[in-house]
């Protein structure tokens, strides 16, 4: 087995297209359909699927996939030792997030990151909370950024920033109390994200623990949108429970209201998440390393 070989099997199943994996590489499509082929016949294993115009893997070709994004990052970390390079590390880091760290937190960790190690680039993707985790379980990314937790045996939780949900209304719409009881609420229209969501898993929790639901209240607009959400409530279509990060602005300007619910505990925190006995690369040790020191009373957000 050739490490050229591997590169080039993990290029095709992240790109799931051999002229795309090509592209990436700067090869031609009949030497990578080559190389997978010759791997395949020593593996003794139909690594892809090719009877579809999308390009999947087999059972086999997924098993083949964690270890082959073992050895390269393996690879990688030997080349960085023997290298001796220390903030001239080059790459490029793949995450995917979910919304809020996606659109409020992330942009200040690259900057910071990229202030210490300008040669990183990234490849950031947005996501669901519950998908991010999928993908990082199937071995697709090794990152996530998230606002909700799976606890599984192989997955691994850097908390680095806290939050809570709050109520947001409309400028016009006003409560005569704050905090205010959820059973205020009843009755009132309300817009919620989309499942899987971890703002929509939290309110959901919180409920449940005081034996409610989402059908205490009035009409229900599903949007996977916060900002729409957000210009629904100014609008004054119906209320929302959103983190308290993504309308500090919007409350400052008097755009929303917010208000607290005094009696549902909607305290949470974003997380970075890996694969726990997954090796990771030099850059992504680095990443890792960064995010655990990262101390954000020292960034104005």
């Amino acid at each position: 087995m050739e490490f050229n070989q591997v590169k080039i099997f993990v290029a095709v199943a992240q790109k799931k297209s051999f002229s795309k994996a090509a592209d990436m590489l700067f090869i031609s499509q009949p030497a990578v359909t080559s190389n997978v082929k010759k791997l395949e016949d020593e593996l003794g294993v139909t690594l892809f699927n090719r009877k579809s115009k999308n390009i999947s893997l087999t059972e086999g070709g997924q098993l083949f996939y964690r270890y082959a994004v073992e050895l390269m990052n393996l690879y990688a970390k030997a080349e960085f030792s023997l290298s001796g390079y220390k903030k001239n590390i080059e790459g490029t880091l793949e995450i995917y997030a979910s919304t809020i760290p996606n659109q409020y937190l992330l942009p200040y960790i690259v900057k910071a990151f990229k202030e210490e190690y300008p040669l990183i680039g990234f490849t950031i993707r947005h996501k669901a909370s519950g998908e991010v985790l999928e993908e990082i379980l199937s071995g697709s990314i090794n990152f996530g950024f998230v606002g909700a937790k799976c606890y599984s045996d192989v997955l691994e939780y850097i908390d680095f920033y806290d939050d809570r949900l709050v109520l947001i209304t409309s400028p016009e719409k006003e409560f005569s109390i704050d905090p205010i009881k959820i059973s205020s609420l009843v009755g009132e229209d309300i817009l919620l994200r989309e499942e899987g969501s971890g703002t929509r898993l939290l309110f959901e929790k919180a409920l449940k623990e005081n034996k409610l639901d989402v059908s205490m209240f009035g009409s229900q607009t599903l949007n996977d949108s916060l900002e729409a959400i957000k210009n629904m409530v100014a609008l004054g279509v119906g209320i929302s429970m959103v983190p308290y990060i993504s309308v500090k602005q919007e409350v400052a300007s008097g755009q929303l209201r917010k208000y607290e619910i005094g009696d549902l505990d909607l305290k949470r925190s974003f997380s970075l998440v890996y694969c726990k006995n997954r090796c990771l690369s030099p850059i992504e040790e680095k990443f890792k390393n960064f995010i655990s020191n990262l101390k954000w009373d020292e960034i104005d957000i």
